[in-house]
């Protein structure tokens, strides 16, 4: 072993996968209760949004695993015949694990299995938000790997600050955009590389041409999930001007269809992680509306108090670039609309705000897609669709600046996770490059311009 780095062969690694996915299997249920505890998740919610994503992570991981392990062989140029390269994914060594409250299960599990493909040790420091769940990891990891190979830090603030001043290789860390620099600034001064998946106001074009009643069921399914805890949720609507009214309506219609007539009651609707949170979405809610805003809450009933803290579907209209809600992630369930009549309104609008983590753009128009994504930067796209983007582990997964660095999922995850180490190896006794050796004399002199204008 070399500071930290367990190595092993593909079978010892994809024996640590198996072994995982066992465990998280085993502990389902304590697992499941401890996001109903936590968050309120439904167990439907739970089960296909924080444990189905792990178990095709760790199959597609295992599936081509070998293929990633194996040397990535690299072409000769002409002028380097007498030898040959290639690319070999080397462990990074000793790497930390730090992850949020809102997907505390899928989020914590999913970079640990690129960590452990990779051939590393791991730190891994769950939410102390989600107290629960945290506790359920712990024994999870506990029961089936050593500390030396996997070790749980439980604890706020201060853990987390302790941890990222230690010497790591690699810190991956999901969270908001401020503790995100703070990471950073720390792992600049261990030079450890890093991964953020960080977050920002995840904009949802509708223009004219959408099919209404298909971006209305996709994004009231993307936003309220979790309810709209969710970093690449749709965080506000750009909708073009005519359609706004027709738009609203179907989307309130299409809240009342999934949660009932009483969404704030509805058993399939979780809750804010905390009173800090749900007391800060509910200002944002009372700023808007005191500029101007105008509030849709189906079942008229907004919220339920700090000790329950549930906040009902909805969707703010007549919003403005100056409201609050426009100015930070919402992460909560409720959507502002703005409207446009020119793209380049749309545009304009989309870079008052730092760059998004994902964009979402409804239209049935190529031209107009393509105008968009022309004139935007995002960390990712849907195209008629919200969310997808973070399902498909063949898909790199991230962030852009202010939205996060560096990618993760599938082989994503393992070469973030892994030294591609470069080899150049001699194959013939001869090389053409000895002509170039000091002294230089007059075949070098030619080579080396035959080489230069030719080779």
């Amino acid at each position: 072993m070399i500071k930290g780095i367990y190595r092993g062969g593909f079978r010892e690694r994809k024996a640590r996968i198996k072994l995982l996915m066992s465990a998280i299997v085993n502990f389902e249920k304590e697992l499941l209760h401890a996001l109903k505890a936590d968050l309120n998740k439904p167990e439907a919610e739970a089960v296909l949004q924080e444990i189905y994503p792990l178990k095709k992570e760790a199959q597609h991981t295992i599936s081509n695993l070998n293929r990633w392990m194996g040397k990535r062989h690299a072409s000769t140029p002409l002028a380097l015949i007498g030898t040959k390269y290639y690319v070999q994914a080397e462990p990074k060594g000793r790497v930390l694990i730090i992850s949020p409250w809102n997907y505390p299960v899928m989020l914590t599990l999913r970079p640990l299995i690129g960590a452990l493909a990779a051939g590393n040790s791991v730190v891994v420091k769950p939410s102390e938000h989600t107290p629960h769940v945290s506790l359920v990891l712990k024994n999870l990891l506990e029961s089936i790997f050593t500390e030396e190979l996997v070790k749980v830090e439980l604890g706020g603030p201060e853990v987390a600050a302790k941890l990222t001043s230690s010497p790591f290789n690699h810190i991956n860390f999901t969270g908001g955009t401020e503790i995100g620099r703070l990471v950073m600034k720390a792992a600049a001064e261990q030079l450890c590389s890093v991964t953020l998946e960080l977050g920002g106001k995840s904009p949802t074009i509708i223009d004219k041409s959408a099919n209404i009643n298909n971006a209305a069921r996709k994004i009231a399914w993307g936003k309220y999930m979790n309810a709209g805890q969710v970093c690449i949720a749709p965080d506000h609507l750009l909708i073009e001007k005519s359609i706004k009214t027709v738009f609203t309506e179907a989307l309130l219609l299409r809240i009342t269809k999934m949660y009932g007539e009483k969404p704030i009651e509805s058993p399939d609707l979780g809750k804010i992680v905390n009173t800090t949170h749900y007391n800060r979405i509910l200002s944002l809610i009372k700023d808007a509306t005191q500029k101007g805003a105008t509030l849709h809450v189906p079942g008229n009933t907004l919220e339920m108090g700090e000790e329950r803290c549930k906040i009902a579907p909805c969707i703010l209209t007549g919003c403005t670039l100056e409201m609050a809600i426009m100015q930070e992630e919402i992460f909560g369930p409720v959507l502002p609309v703005l409207t446009w009549e020119t793209q380049e309104q749309v545009a304009e609008t989309i870079m008052r705000n730092p760059y998004p983590l994902a964009l979402y753009i409804f239209s049935s128009k190529s031209k107009n897609i393509a105008w968009f994504i022309e004139n935007t930067q995002a960390g990712s796209t849907a195209i008629n669709e919200v969310i997808l983007q973070i399902a498909n582990s063949a898909l790199p997964f991230g962030g852009i600046q202010s939205s996060g660095m560096g990618r993760s999922g599938g082989r994503s995850s393992f070469e973030s996770f892994s030294n591609l180490r470069s080899f150049a190896v001699q194959t013939l006794p001869f090389s053409f490059l000895f002509l170039t050796y000091p002294p230089f004399k007059a075949l070098g002199l030619t080579f080396s311009r035959i080489a230069r204008k030719w080779l």
